[in-house]
């Protein structure tokens, strides 16, 4: 079955040597089914609570707790497991209280081993029906997790908190016992634990890996595509790094965040039970690494942008001239101080409105039909406009500006107004 281990079936009844008879024919007819027998509900129950199951085949007539009972049991702490009524008693009145009570399928027992046959069919159909339904749920979940962290990116969360919430989502959507964000060292080649779930105390911040190909890591980052592993006590390709070892990891998904010829570090998730990871995990992990990745870049560019800002700003503070900032929809968001000298108005005043309140109605076209070019990529050197001052004079002014883009996308306009005599 393509690598998923076949239905694990809790068959109750309450007659033993049946049981035994039932166990033999459905490993027969069905060898990759594992059957678990209990002989009473209340044992069924203890069962289930310390294992997982897959299905649940049960009788009707048991003493103590019978059938339905069983059924109603279940259905309070395993709402969703699927559980097929196998009773040599049938009638329309228990087909009808099995199906009132969230009964999956009923099935009467035959005198022949057929109805062993159809019972395998049934549960394997079942179990398959769950399986696709719960990968769909769980599909559904992580496209929400990489959405969630996106919409995270977007609101200038910092990188440890990205970090934080991208191994949270791993762990969490992928039922795992450790997940890891590792920061690439260049000036050390090593890597860093900064972020990490289910690990020991005090690693996270602390705990390093060796950043050569002899780790999950390093070869990781070698290989510039996701590392699979299904047991790392027979791993040939790399040796298990005492981050891992010393958690007795077993099972793992690594990929690389960022790109091959500029990576930020290494994402992984790590079981301490074997695991086969399916083609939709190591997707689901490469999504957050991608997500991830985009989000580092993302904060990395507003950084760089506020830094440019303050510059901006530093040298505005100092200019003669008229240096102002305006939106994409012609709301000045900054005005320098030299507004006080040249047009009698303070900065603050002027901040927050729509930049054609202090051009002189004459120019006002001319100055929409810049800034509408500027938007569009084109530099304005040299453009005569009359501002108004604050006392309603209009002041004859050259103009400069410029687009500032983030990644190609439209961020503001910025540019230099001075009064034309000063500039004759």
């Amino acid at each position: 079955m393509n690598g998923i281990p076949g239905p694990s079936v809790l068959h109750v009844d309450d007659d033993a040597a049946f049981l035994e008879l039932a166990t033999a024919v459905l490993r027969r007819d069905a060898e990759d089914v594992r059957v678990h027998t209990a002989t009473s509900g209340e044992k069924g129950l203890s069962w289930l609570r310390e294992h997982a199951v897959d299905c649940i085949v049960s009788d009707y007539e048991m003493p103590g707790m019978d059938g339905l009972e069983f059924l109603a049991a279940v259905r309070r702490e395993f709402p969703r497991l699927p559980f097929v009524l196998f009773t040599g008693k049938g009638s329309e009145g228990i087909a009808s209280a099995a199906i009132s009570a969230g009964v999956t399928d009923y099935l009467q027992k035959g005198p022949s081993n057929d109805q062993f046959t159809l019972l395998a069919n049934r549960i394997r159909n079942l179990v398959e029906r769950d399986r696709a339904q719960r990968d769909l749920e769980r599909r559904a979940e992580q496209y929400e997790r990489v959405a969630e962290l996106g919409r995270a990116a977007l609101e200038h969360e910092s990188v440890d908190s990205l970090g934080e919430q991208s191994v949270a989502a791993l762990r969490e959507s992928l039922d795992a016992a450790f997940a890891t964000l590792l920061r690439w060292r260049p000036e050390t080649t090593d890597f860093v634990l900064v972020a990490g779930c289910g690990w020991r105390e005090g690693l996270v911040g602390s705990a390093t890996v060796d950043g050569s190909s002899h780790s999950q890591a390093g070869y990781t980052l070698a290989q510039s595509e996701p590392v699979v592993v299904e047991d790392l006590s027979t791993e040939a390709r790399f040796e298990g790094s005492p981050l891992l070892t010393d958690h007795d990891v077993v099972s793992g998904i690594s990929v690389t965040v960022g790109t091959a010829s500029d990576p930020w570090g290494v994402l992984a998730v790590h079981t301490a039970t074997p695991r086969r990871f399916s083609d939709h995990d190591v997707t689901f992990v490469q999504n957050v690494a991608n997500t991830l990745a985009a989000g580092i870049e993302h904060h990395a560019d507003v950084e760089r942008l506020r830094e440019s800002e303050r510059r901006f700003r530093r040298m505005a503070e100092l200019s003669l001239d008229l240096i102002f900032t305006v939106d994409v929809d012609g709301t000045l968001s900054y005005v320098s101080p030299a507004a006080r000298d040249g047009y009698g108005y303070d900065p603050s005043e002027m901040v927050g409105n729509h930049f054609g309140t202090y051009v002189a109605e004459s120019d006002l076209e001319t100055a929409t039909e810049a800034f509408t070019a500027v938007l569009s990529g084109e530099t304005v050197r040299g453009l005569e406009l009359a501002i108004l001052h604050r006392d309603g004079q209009p002041v004859p002014s050259i103009l400069d500006a410029a687009l500032v883009e983030e990644q190609g996308r439209p961020l503001a306009v910025q540019g230099f107004v001075r009064a034309a005599e000063r500039h004759d």
